[in-house]
């Protein structure tokens, strides 16, 4: 240690300074290189997230789902229905049909109408039902009472009117008649028991409470 204070003794005082200063500078890059690891890493910059419009987007696609649910369930299939075409038409028969559709698709798939159909009987905008029985008519042919009718029927429970016989119907039978009630049922039944049996049903005007235009309305619910 004397001979390296003497030699720094008898150092020009421009170098001292010099090699002072070097020295300093080595201590300091030496320190700083030594605590550079001690510092914890800066944290990178966080993307900004807002809670609203995460929640916005949560809210969004739980309706997207739920509307989706909603339409899903209200989505119907038809539902396979079987009708009977008879009558009138190229080739009657037993025909499977949807719910959806109506006589004039019994009429194609029955080959249509023969030329003797009456046209004008039938309701070609009809809704077809399940286990129906469609009786198209020929011209100038009485429809038999057991068959559905397509004159604006829309169901198999708006089948043609109930036919009902003045000489054999009883008071409950007769009440089945549109606007017939009991009290005229029972003037019919007495008048059939005081006067024998009816002829025509035009006879009916004979009955107190019955004139021609209310015999005229019933005449297609009646039979002697």
């Amino acid at each position: 240690m004397q001979r390296i204070s003497d030699w720094w003794i008898q150092l020009p005082r421009v170098w001292q300074l010099g090699l002072g200063l070097a020295g300093g500078l080595i201590i300091v890059i030496m320190g700083w290189g030594l605590l550079a690891p001690l510092k914890a890493p800066a944290a990178g910059p966080q993307p900004l997230v807002s809670t609203a419009v995460t929640s916005q987007v949560s809210h969004s696609r739980s309706s997207l789902m739920e509307n989706s649910t909603r339409s899903g369930s209200v989505v119907s299939h038809p539902t396979r229905i079987f009708v009977d075409v008879q009558g009138a038409v190229h080739h009657p028969g037993l025909y499977q049909f949807t719910n959806e559709m109506r006589v004039a698709d019994a009429l194609k798939a029955a080959g249509g109408l023969v030329n003797r159909a009456d046209r004008r009987q039938v309701n070609l905008a009809a809704r077809l039902t399940d286990q129906q029985q469609l009786y198209l008519p020929l011209k100038g042919e009485k429809v038999p009472p057991t068959a559905t009718q397509m004159t604006g029927a829309t169901s198999t429970s708006e089948s043609a009117a109930t036919v009902v016989n003045l000489n054999s119907a009883t008071v409950a039978e007769l009440q089945q008649l549109t606007g017939v009630g009991e009290k005229k049922a029972e003037k019919i039944v007495a008048y059939r028991n005081d006067h024998g049996s009816f002829q025509s049903v035009k006879d009916l005007a004979q009955v107190p409470g019955f004139g021609d235009k209310t015999v005229a309305n019933l005449a297609d619910q009646l039979t002697t």
